[in-house]
């Protein structure tokens, strides 16, 4: 992976915001973790284009309507704005997990989704995310992968050593030629 990636992949549950054991259905349910979105705002502000790319089979499963998500995500997206950040975009697999497309992690669909539309490689991406379903989708993109210790990020670390991992999103971000 080159210092600075064209593309920076980010889940959004447990990497933006905390990840909630009953998933987060609503607004008030979305807290930001702190710094993230500094961090992330940093970043795409040196140039660099940062994609969303989240699983949200509350979606799939009728737990959360179309209009709540969308309003979820408006709420994200205005927080990274007020930072001076931006997403380039923004790859949501709706699927429930009984239902596995080939867009949901751990498989790759998303993050070639992503790589296509902004015509990265897999050698010019990292992924960074929390949990093992991350690193495998990233794995299976063949892309570098960090976990953050946020969210499911410590238990996951934990299952896999051999990945660089780090306390948060800034710290991930550090050494890749921003300031953040």
């Amino acid at each position: 992976m080159t210092r600075n990636p064209r593309l920076l992949l980010l889940d959004r549950d447990g990497v933006l915001n905390e990840d909630r054991p009953e998933s987060v259905r609503h607004c008030d349910d979305l807290v930001l973790i702190p710094g993230a979105i500094a961090a992330l705002a940093a970043y795409s502000q040196a140039g660099r284009a940062v994609a969303l790319v989240s699983n949200q089979g509350i979606l799939g499963r009728g737990q959360v309507s179309a209009r709540e998500f969308c309003a979820l995500q408006a709420k994200l997206v205005m927080a990274i704005a007020r930072a001076g950040g931006r997403l380039a975009s923004v790859h949501i697999a709706p699927d429930a997990r009984d239902g596995l497309s080939n867009r949901r992690k751990p498989r790759p669909g998303m993050l070639l989704e992503a790589m296509r539309q902004h015509g990265a490689s897999p050698a010019e991406t990292l992924f960074i995310g929390d949990a093992l379903t991350d690193a495998e989708a990233a794995a299976a993109a063949g892309v570098a992968f960090r976990f953050v210790l946020t969210g499911k990020g410590a238990a996951s670390a934990r299952a896999r050593p051999d990945l660089l991992a780090f306390a948060t999103l800034a710290d991930a971000l550090a050494d890749l030629g921003a300031s953040v």
